[in-house]
């Protein structure tokens, strides 16, 4: 099993903990099932996946379920049979209640998260040990259930979101003797949801994009576009890509987006913004330090990527033109990969890094002014002030120039001075190298980037 170490632990500690109420959210395909089966394959367990049905199908599905654990005769006539019943086999022996893809048995029964907060008071006031996990990838509708006046607000005693994988333990899906620049172009491509990553299996990148992106009715040719869809707080979603469409493009602050989107107001975007953040499928980011103004970017690779390429080519692709699409994005890519390799960059320093500067920082990202003569990839600041700053290249090899330009930058920002100074790149020329090892400027290569964390370089 990839990573999700403490999520595993802690599912586990639910159960052992008995009543107890789990809550997980997290996009479709980000693994939420096979956590859930793996964490609780010790247990007695009863296992339920809803489908788009209505009630009375969703309780004989779940009755089957019951049926094959105690291996008798079982039906239900509503929601508070279902759970007095499963109430009743707790007390007999601890149990674990799943009930995946929660959002449908509630859009078939609106009442259903009273229902079950009155059986579970019941539970609680009894101690009977049975943990009820639900899970779902509705991400609104699992949202609203832990609202202020819903049955369930402040009940869950564990409400984990299930992140997609960083890039270290997504490569871990990948070939195994991938070199770290072909890690980082495949996590570029497909980020760190864990199902595209087995859908890649071990190809090429050529072959994954052709294969499994790029040609119509394949898995990923029109994933992000069903997923916006799938959303019930989403009217309208053309307008929600428009504005993807545009970030993923380059375009970061709020004017440029609502001049490039098309977007008739300004209100308008601020509240599609404010969805799709709440959503998680972009983020607002703040410079750490300077006086610039906010921008937006896509969170998910995989969404910049599809968003970049894929939308605007989807007329193209569906009339076959897979091959010239595909020669294009690979001329592109790595303007692509620019933006996320600086965050990966930023997710090492932050994560992994072992170095002293890094390791002492309690804040990572990256700095710039409102007018961008000032911008800087990575900075890292503790309240004494700004201990590093560094410079993320991606489609050059990095030379004694781009470490000149990063000092005079430093000398531009307020408290970095003294800051340490570490150039990120897939190569180095010589120059730099032998530069770095007398000024004591630490490289990091793409390499280095998958080191064990103890692991430390020194220039």
């Amino acid at each position: 099993m990839i990573d999700r170490r403490e999520e595993l632990e802690r599912l586990r500690r639910a159960a052992a903990e008995a009543p107890q109420l789990v809550v997980m959210r997290g996009r479709r395909r980000v693994g939420k099932s096979y956590l859930l089966d793996r964490s609780f394959a010790e247990h007695r367990l009863v296992y339920f996946q809803a489908d788009e049905g209505e009630a009375r199908g969703h309780l004989n599905f779940l009755a089957s379920e019951v049926r094959r654990l105690i291996d008798a005769p079982v039906a239900f006539a509503d929601w508070d049979e279902a759970l007095g019943a499963l109430g009743e086999q707790a007390r007999r022996e601890p149990l674990v209640v799943v009930l995946d893809e929660f959002q449908w048995m509630l859009m078939a029964e609106p009442r259903l998260d009273s229902i079950i907060m009155r059986h579970f008071d019941s539970w609680e006031r009894a101690r009977v040990p049975l943990t009820l996990v639900l899970s779902g990838s509705a991400l609104t509708i699992m949202e609203q259930l832990l609202q202020g006046e819903r049955p369930m607000f402040g009940r869950a005693g564990y409400r984990p979101f299930l992140q997609p994988f960083d890039y270290r333990d997504a490569a871990l899906f990948g070939p195994t003797g991938a070199d770290a620049t072909q890690k980082l172009r495949r996590y570029g491509i497909l980020g760190g949801t864990a199902q595209y990553q087995v859908w890649a299996g071990h190809a090429s990148i050529r072959e994954i994009l052709k294969r499994r992106i790029l040609t119509r009715d394949e898995s990923l040719f029109e994933e992000p576009l069903q997923l916006i869809r799938g959303e019930s707080s989403i009217r309208e979603p053309g307008n929600y890509y428009e504005v993807l469409r545009v970030i993923a493009r380059g375009a970061t602050q709020f004017n440029a987006i609502l001049h490039q989107s098309k977007i008739s107001s300004g209100q308008l975007l601020t509240g599609r913004l404010d969805r799709l953040a709440q959503l998680r499928y972009i983020e607002e980011r703040r410079p750490l330090g300077g006086n610039g103004s906010p921008s937006w970017s896509v969170v998910d690779p995989f969404f910049r990527f599809w968003f970049r390429y894929v939308y605007p080519n989807r007329s193209r692709l569906q009339r076959g033109r897979v091959e010239e699409v595909l020669d294009a994005i690979l001329a592109d890519l790595d303007n692509h990969m620019g933006p996320v390799f600086e965050q990966i960059c930023r997710d090492w320093a932050g994560r992994y890094s072992a170095d002293p500067p890094l390791a002492a920082a309690e804040e990572v990202g990256a700095y710039w002014t409102r007018t961008h003569d000032v911008e800087v990839d990575l900075v890292a600041r503790a309240r004494k002030g700004v201990l590093a700053v560094g410079s993320c290249k991606w489609s050059t090899r990095a030379d004694t120039h781009d470490l000149d330009r990063l000092i005079e930058l430093r000398g531009k920002i307020r408290g970095a001075g003294n800051a340490a100074l570490y150039v990120f790149a897939r190569d180095f020329h010589k120059n730099l190298t032998e530069r770095a090892a007398v000024d004591g400027v630490r490289l990091v290569s793409a390499q280095e980037l998958f080191y064990p964390a103890a692991h430390t370089v020194t220039a």
